[in-house]
């Protein structure tokens, strides 16, 4: 079966698919070292993501058996060919923070109180893009009217978690609960932005699986299919549901290297009404998104300064501030030991890049 992934960055998704067995292409804005040696890769232009008739032309030229729509091309809709995704109206609607909030407040489900303008100003608030991701765009409100695009929603002091979980649009099984890294200093990254995941959640395991039993509920109710995600705000009294992800996450690499489950199989499967069994996780894995601090040009395969780095950007590459440079990994017995190591890489890679970068 021959399969192409398409979006801005899908390394992951890619990688998984190949591992799993099946004939991959892949196209996307990078063409990362790690994804060109293992797959059939062609690069895309950022403008491209927003060119539907380019993104059904590059799915004609491929010709392929079926299509996984990534990051930036999740809602473009695709003409004659089997298309693995959730419908870029179910997207559209999901992701819509504002919609979701009716929908969980309208379900009893713990969520934040969020409005679309004049909100109280007796509390904390977040000021966020009504449709985004990633943490991009969102910032403590500090009053004043709401943009347009933007809602504000009540700030929920925690620990940032997610499920992953598999659904069949009617059936869901949580293959792992993870937790979240959100705006780490150590790894340059600002405000409430993504920047990795540790696979699973290190609390009591009762409060895992009370989160498993919540998210399956939600995408379930959604009758989403595949892949998705639901994020979590874990306080001292609930586990807060803060957004849905109706597509892959991030998290896939700490999910496959935790559990040994392959996410891109389960994914598919779930299109065919099979639902994968829950695996106990075997150890605990990271992964950590190193952004950049100033502007940069890579000048050599920074897989020579440390082991287990993913999303490599080829020699020659420029990377902006605040531009991500690529992914760290780790396992480990727990959690302590897989923050250590992805530091530990995480500083080789600092001192290596100043010293080999123009």
């Amino acid at each position: 079966m021959r399969i192409l992934v398409i979006g801005q960055s899908v390394r992951n998704i890619a990688i998984s698919a190949f591992r799993a067995g099946y004939s991959v292409v892949a196209a996307d804005c990078y063409c990362d070292l790690d994804l060109v040696e293992a797959v059939e890769a062609h690069r895309l232009h950022i403008e491209d993501l927003l060119d539907a008739e380019r993104i059904n032309a590059i799915i004609e030229s491929v010709d392929p058996d079926a299509v996984v729509l990534g990051p930036g091309v999740e809602t473009v809709r695709i003409n004659g060919y089997s298309v693995m995704n959730n419908s870029p109206d179910r997207i559209l609607r999901v992701s819509d923070k504002l919609w979701l909030a009716r929908w969980l407040e309208e379900r009893g489900y713990p969520h934040p109180d969020t409005w679309d303008g004049d909100p109280p100003d007796d509390r904390r608030m977040m000021l966020k893009p009504r449709i985004g991701a990633g943490g991009c765009g969102c910032r403590i409100f500090d009053g004043g009217a709401v943009p347009p695009g933007y809602i504000v929603q009540e700030f929920v002091e925690g620990v940032p978690a997610s499920a992953s979980v598999i659904c069949d649009g009617s059936d869901a099984r949580t293959i792992a609960v993870n937790e979240q890294l959100s705006g780490a200093a150590w790894l340059n990254a600002d405000g409430f932005r993504y920047c990795g995941n540790i696979t699973p959640l290190d609390v009591e395991e009762n409060t895992r699986g009370r989160i498993a039993r919540i998210a399956e509920e939600i995408v379930a109710g959604l009758g989403l299919v595949g892949s998705n995600g639901v994020d979590f705000i874990l306080t001292e009294n609930d586990a807060v549901v803060i957004e849905v992800n109706p597509r892959f996450q991030g998290s896939l690499d700490s999910v496959e290297l935790s559990t040994g489950i392959s996410v891109f199989q389960a994914h598919l499967n779930a299109f065919d009404g099979r639902l994968p069994e829950v695996k106990r996780e075997t150890r605990f894995a990271g992964r950590a998104v190193l952004y950049s601090s100033e502007l940069i040009r890579i000048d050599c395969d920074l897989r020579r300064i440390t082991p287990c780095i993913a999303d490599v950007p080829p020699p020659g590459s420029v990377i902006g501030t605040g531009e991500p440079v690529l992914s760290i990994l780790a396992t480990g017995s727990g959690r302590d030991e897989v923050m250590s190591c992805l530091k530990e890489r995480r500083d080789a890679l600092v001192q290596g890049i100043q010293r080999n970068v123009s």
